[in-house]
């Protein structure tokens, strides 16, 4: 009985460390629904960066790609989505 515990334990913190591990970097998961495919949006991850916002472009498919890691919590900013007339990023 005791081993079967700790064989269940074990497995369990195989995957807990598995999701960690995909958490760790964001490129590829899907946009936020509330990006507009082709954008730049900010992000944020407890386990990405130290938790601190990212830069990040929502491609074409609804995936994204990080651009640039930012520095501060505040140091994040994307007007218009980034694109066309008006539309600016900054990431420090």
């Amino acid at each position: 009985m005791k081993f079967i515990s700790l064989t269940t334990m074990i497995m369990s913190a195989a995957v807990l460390a598995g999701i960690v591990t995909a958490q760790s970097e964001p490129t590829g998961y899907p946009c936020s629904p509330r990006v507009l495919a082709v954008q730049y949006a900010c992000g944020t991850l407890p386990l990405f960066n130290g938790g601190l916002p990212y830069l990040y472009f929502c491609e074409a498919d609804s995936t994204i790609t990080v651009v640039k890691t930012c520095n501060c919590a505040s140091c994040c900013n994307v007007v218009n989505g980034g694109v066309g007339a008006g539309g600016t990023y900054s990431c420090t």
